[in-house]
């Protein structure tokens, strides 16, 4: 009977303090798995460089340095191929790099495809202001 109680007693104090199911993984606070899931799509360059990244639900964010994204991480450096984030003090990995998915299509804005539009633009022009 003095067992029953003890063991109820223990029992109960470990339902009540609050542990965790040791079955289940832990809270993941950091959102660490998430990470994978980002995409840095490119940077705008301006007076402020502006990332482009696209989240795991297919939301596009512009971010830029210091701001803090929905998920906590903090943006640390944005270049043009790759943006560094601080996902957080007690997190492991404490930072992070997403390298720019995608190629750059400079083939289309140089060359004699830019050049090409470019005469046309001016021959367009030409043509309705034959009158001047």
């Amino acid at each position: 009977m003095i067992t029953e109680r003890v063991v109820f007693a223990c029992v109960l104090c470990l339902l009540l303090s609050g542990m965790r199911d040791p079955f289940q993984p832990p809270p993941d606070t950091c959102k660490i798995a998430q990470l994978n899931q980002w995409l840095f799509r490119g940077m705008i360059q301006g007076k402020h460089a502006v990332g482009i990244l696209r989240d795991a639900g297919k939301h596009w964010h512009r971010v830029t340095v210091g701001e803090l994204l929905p998920t906590g991480w903090r943006v640390i450096s944005i270049t043009v191929d790759e943006l560094q984030i601080s996902t957080g003090k007690d997190c492991t990995p404490a930072q992070w790099r997403w390298k720019r998915d995608g190629a750059q299509n400079e083939k289309m804005d140089s060359g004699p495809y830019a050049l090409r539009s470019a005469l046309r633009q001016h021959s367009d022009n030409a043509a309705r202001h034959a009158d001047r």
